[in-house]
């Protein structure tokens, strides 16, 4: 092998083409596992710039200032509200701080040691926007805020329309305006108790003796009764005076906070006890109370002011401009009730104004079990869908039903009508004989009137004769009648003797006619079966006519038909018809009672289905089967009916 050694100073590229190859194998290698280690990826300029900025800049932070003290069940409510809808609203997490300065059960020199407090807390690390609660909370922000935070823009909450002028606010200032409407909300519990003819207000000891009056102030023309005032009771003389109310009687409740060390009761247990032993409904004028035993009250709900003041946090941290402040928003007043104290003073839901809200109502059912009754609806639907598809279906069924029997009792009708016409040699001839036999005695009783000397017996015996033959020929027209006649004729009790008898009788000349010897073997006793009677014998008469048919197709041999009856399997009742024809081929014997099937050259196929088809609807059954020299045996078992006698 001749390999070229490398010359002092060369480069790896100027080294031979083998060993640059192994080089540049050997670093793609090693980029591919710094690459899996996570070093080959270089972030982008924007994204880098922005993990730096989002690692490097604290969270935003707000501090939410009450009035009051911190138990106090509004500010627990616009507390939790407020936390939850700025989590809602803002991707990343938001440091949010309470504090309480209670200023309506210390002096005014205690807001500045809560100045001093809130300097010494905050001041290294301002919050970015300060929300007050409240009047004095805004009035403390106000007066501090060139000393505290100056540059810290206010939004402030629960301040009505009536109170600190947006001009006198300044810079930097924004918030929700409230309606807390006192006199409202006792011409609605007026309204609500036609018959109140006093009103106690029970207000904070801490109010002067004017605000509560202002809080419930109405005109003469709008209530003429008395308003008392317990501001200055201690709570054991309160619950006996709110025990004792006289009756047509309504209570205003203001927040009360107590002082002293009466301060250990929190203010909504303190409104429940006030609330189970008052013998008037209670009505307040903030909604944080609906709950504790207040009846209702006329106010701008406090988890829609604290939606609406997180709206404006939001916006204020948002804006472009440190001058670009969002503007004041006005919530208006909306009755509030509670369901269940509603229920203990009787008042019905609609009594109320348009728009109220009621809290606590027990859910309805479409509530509770909106997923069960939607379930159960639609398979109750879906049922009554199926359902009335199957009555409709049965209905047609039923019209199709009614209309094949209508046109199958038309196709027997022709096919008995069918068989009469084949019948009119021989019905001529039964009818003839007895019309030939009538003349011949009327020729005689004429002839012995003429000779004079005729007697009573003779005159009398022709007159009988006469009479016989005569019934002979009306039976004759009877029974072609009735084989012919349309109608139905409802099912009755009948001997299947008879049917037989009669049936045989009708077709007596045609047996003359075509040289047939007739054998009848009846049962000895009646065979009772219930059934149409121009029906069975219509079955009778095809089967009959079909063998004769089939003897006189069978040459010149002797031409015998039998007809028994019997009993079958204890109960069924039996008709045999066997002949001495030709019989049926061994290929059309399973078809025979087929429509359209027939072993006749002329014949249409439908005498012997209808025979079946008759045969069936009365519950029976129809066989055939070939003799074992000649001829055919056609069954008819049809049930047995019990007659007692």
């Amino acid at each position: 092998m001749v390999t070229e050694e490398a010359k002092p100073g060369a480069t790896p590229w100027s080294r031979p083409v083998g060993l640059r190859i192994r080089l540049l194998r050997h670093g793609i290698l090693i980029l591919a596992l710094l690459g899996s280690l996570g070093f080959g990826t270089v972030p982008e300029p924007a994204q880098a710039s922005q993990s730096l900025s989002s690692s490097s800049r604290p969270p935003r932070s707000v501090l939410v200032l009450y009035s009051d003290d911190r138990l106090l069940r509004t500010n627990i409510v616009f507390d939790d509200a407020l936390r939850q809808s700025l989590n809602l609203l803002f991707a990343e997490p938001i440091e949010c701080y309470s504090e309480f300065l209670d200023a309506a059960r210390f002096p005014a020199r205690y807001q500045e040691r809560s100045f001093e407090f809130l300097r010494a807390k905050y001041g290294e690390h301002p919050p970015d926007v300060i929300v007050a609660f409240g009047p004095s909370s805004l009035d403390f922000c106000l007066q501090s805020r060139p000393r505290l935070f100056p540059y810290t823009p206010i939004v402030f909450a629960a301040i009505g329309t009536d109170t600190h002028p947006s001009s006198e606010l300044g810079p930097e200032v924004t918030g929700v305006r409230s309606s807390f409407d006192g006199p409202a909300t006792l011409r609605l519990a007026l309204r609500l108790h036609p018959h109140t003819r006093q009103v106690f207000v029970v207000a904070d000891s801490a109010h002067g003796e004017s605000e509560p009056s202002a809080w419930v102030n109405l005109g003469e023309s709008e209530f003429k009764g008395t308003i008392h005032h317990f501001t200055s009771l201690p709570r054991p003389e309160l619950l006996e005076s709110l025990a004792q109310l006289p009756p047509n009687s309504l209570v205003i409740y203001l927040p009360m906070l107590g002082r002293g060390a009466e301060t250990t009761l929190p203010t909504q247990d303190w409104v429940e006890r006030i609330a189970r032993v008052s013998q008037a409904p209670i009505y307040a004028t903030l909604d944080a109370f609906i709950g504790q035993g207040i009846v209702g009250a006329v106010t701008t709900p406090t988890d829609a002011i604290a939606r609406k003041t997180s709206e404006l946090v939001l916006q204020v941290l948002e804006r472009q401009r440190s001058d670009a402040i969002p503007p004041e928003q006005t919530l208006g007043a909306i009755p509030i009730f509670d369901w269940r104290q509603m229920q203990r003073w009787g008042l019905r839901q609609k009594q109320l104004p348009q728009g109220s809200i009621v809290l606590f109502a027990p859910p309805s059912v479409w509530q509770q079990y909106a997923k069960w009754v939607t379930a159960t609806v639609i398979v109750f639907l879906v049922q009554s869908g199926l359902i009335l598809a199957l009555v409709l279906q049965s209905v047609r069924r039923r019209r199709a039903e009614r209309e094949a029997l209508r046109r199958g009792q038309e196709l027997a009708h022709a096919t008995r009508v069918a068989a009469i016409g084949e019948l009119t040699a021989s019905l001529a001839h039964e009818i003839n004989q007895p019309l030939a036999a009538i003349l011949s005695n009327a020729q005689a009783a004429q002839r012995l009137l003429a000779a004079g000397n005729a007697n009573g017996g003779e005159i009398a015996e022709i007159l009988a004769d006469i009479a016989a033959d005569d019934q002979r020929a009306g039976e004759v027209i009877r029974r072609m009648r009735g084989l012919l006649r349309k109608e139905e004729s409802e099912p009755i009790t009948l001997d299947v003797n008879n049917l037989v008898v009669e049936v045989t009788a009708l077709l007596h000349g045609e047996m003359i006619l075509q040289n047939v010897s007739l054998t009848l073997d009846l049962s000895p006793i009646p065979l009772w079966v219930h059934g149409v009677r121009v029906q069975l014998q219509q079955v009778l008469l095809n089967m009959i006519m079909n063998a004769m048919d089939a003897m006189k197709d069978g040459g010149s041999g002797e031409r015998k038909l039998k007809i028994g009856t019997s009993r079958s399997e204890g109960r069924f009742v039996r008709i045999v018809v066997a002949d001495s024809g030709v019989g049926i081929p061994a290929e059309s014997i399973e078809r025979i009672f087929d429509r359209f099937v027939t072993t006749k050259p002329h014949g249409m196929g439908l005498g012997l289905a209808i025979c079946r088809s008759i045969v069936e609807s009365h519950g029976g059954r129809v066989g055939v089967e070939n003799n074992p020299d000649r001829g055919v045996t056609f069954r008819v078992d049809l049930p047995a009916e019990k007659v007692t006698t």
